[in-house]
């Protein structure tokens, strides 16, 4: 099963809707993502668990630039 379908099959659970920014979708496609699927998952579940009344949730990224040692690509919700 895909991220996008774990996501979709969130959206549906929890009654919520989760918005991908740009940099979000374009990370997982190119794998660029440094988070596993299970990882962002896991995020998204922490912020309905904290905040249950959660109606609209933005998933984008924390990545690396040019002054970086190391390439990474974090989920940020």
């Amino acid at each position: 099963m895909s991220i996008f379908s774990k996501l979709l099959e969130i959206e549906s659970k929890h009654n919520v809707k989760l918005h991908e920014g740009e940099n979000f979708k374009q990370a997982v496609y190119n794998e660029q993502m440094t988070d596993s699927e299970d990882c962002i998952i896991d995020k998204i579940e922490l912020i309905l668990k904290h905040y249950p009344n959660s109606q609209d949730i933005s998933l984008s990224t924390y990545q690396s630039d040019e002054t970086s040692d190391d390439s990474f690509c974090y989920a940020v919700v």
